[in-house]
């Protein structure tokens, strides 16, 4: 079925509900699935994917409790949570119960346990290492150290991984999980862990667009609120200062400009330039970084500073019929000629509770203008 034909079909939308497995091999909780009240994941292009899972347990006759004593919930026991919608299922998260909280009130009917899970890059911060990655000689790239650090975690990096760097050889002292970010802001990346895999490399505008986020779409419409910041006070381009090209020369500058697809017909750059003096930004030398990474991180905080729009709004779950992935591009029906068209998923929270599932997500742009897409010919079908 055509995503096309499966917005338009009525059978296509159904009530979505939260599958919870856990172990390994994951089995569901279904036992006391009735007891879960609310789940809340956290899931960033950046940061840690993260949230809490409320069970409203119950004491039986033997005096044990129904959800603490069921052995299905311990401190880093696996857990994946997807969205059912019937026709089919969709992950969300997939990690570690990294913490637990039961609570016993006055009132026995109140009794709740609730769950602290993190996504799997937490098995990446349990030990911290002391390594010499490469030699003044042999250097190793970002990617292949990235590979070596999760592999004993039975993680493994996505086929579409950058290369980062490798220009020196470099000290780790920290864990894996702290070192490999730090290499990800050296090289101006992202660091995005699903269903078992770590993307590592440059912002994904390029790839296949998500299902369209529909605002005000008559019977199509999945989108139950939408705003927009746009900021003129993001600079434009980076400046940074090069070691002196000969000895007693002056110092070299170099202006990096944002190299990323523009979202739209008109980058953000582009409005403003009218006025003469450049937007840019400075920034210093950090430690014993080379020329090279300086580049790169140069380059990597123009990219990031090119998105001035920032759209805020929710999802209802069960009509957009997907899980919306942060780091993709999405395409938004219905915000008009300036701000409808291509944004970029910046971070997603997935909610499920007694009123159904919602995703509030954040969306990122660095142009304007709605470039035609296939979502606006769906909403003039409509």
């Amino acid at each position: 079925m055509s995503l096309l034909s499966a917005l338009l079909d009525t059978g296509f939308r159904q009530p979505a509900s939260c599958l919870i497995e856990t172990g390994d091999p994951p089995a569901s909780i279904e036992a006391i699935a009735g007891l879960v009240s609310s789940v809340e994941i956290s899931v960033s292009r950046s940061e840690a994917a993260e949230g809490s899972i409320v069970i409203d347990d119950r004491r039986k006759e033997d005096g044990n409790w129904i959800a603490a004593d069921s052995g299905l919930f311990e401190r880093w026991t696996s857990i994946r949570i997807s969205a059912d919608f019937q026709t089919h299922t969709e992950e969300v998260f997939r990690g570690y119960i990294t913490g637990l909280k039961p609570s016993y009130p006055a009132n026995g009917g109140e009794a709740k346990l609730e769950l602290t899970v993190q996504d799997e890059s937490a098995a990446l911060d349990r030990e911290h290492m002391r390594q010499v990655w490469g030699t003044e000689t042999t250097t190793m790239t970002d990617r292949a150290i990235l590979t070596a650090l999760i592999a004993p975690a039975g993680l493994s990096a996505a086929a579409n991984c950058g290369e980062g760097q490798s220009s020196r050889s470099l000290s780790q002292d920290a864990t894996p999980i702290q070192f490999i970010r730090e290499r990800a802001t050296a090289n101006g990346y992202e660091l995005i862990f699903r269903e078992g895999s770590v993307y590592f490399g440059p912002m994904q505008l390029d790839i296949q667009p998500q299902a369209p986020v529909m605002i005000y779409a008559g019977a199509a419409t999945n989108c139950l609120s939408f705003e927009i910041a746009d900021d003129a006070q993001r600079p434009d381009a980076v400046q940074f200062d090069l070691a002196d090209r000969d000895s007693g020369s002056e110092t070299v500058s170099e202006i990096v400009s944002p190299s990323l697809t523009p979202l739209g017909t008109t980058p953000t750059a582009n409005e403003g330039a009218s006025l003469g003096t450049p937007s840019v930004w400075r920034i210093s030398k950090e430690g014993d970084e080379t020329e090279a990474e300086m580049r790169a991180r140069a380059q990597g905080l123009a990219n990031e500073n090119s998105f001035k729009l920032r759209a805020t709004g929710e999802l209802d779950g069960s009509l957009y019929g997907h899980v919306l992935l942060a780091g993709a591009p999405v395409p938004v029906d219905g915000a008009g000629a300036r701000y409808g068209g291509p944004y970029y998923v910046d971070r997603v929270r997935h909610a499920f509770n007694p009123d159904g599932y919602r995703q509030h997500f954040e969306l990122i742009r660095n142009a304007v203008g709605d470039t035609s897409t296939a979502s606006s010919a769906l909403a003039g079908l409509i």
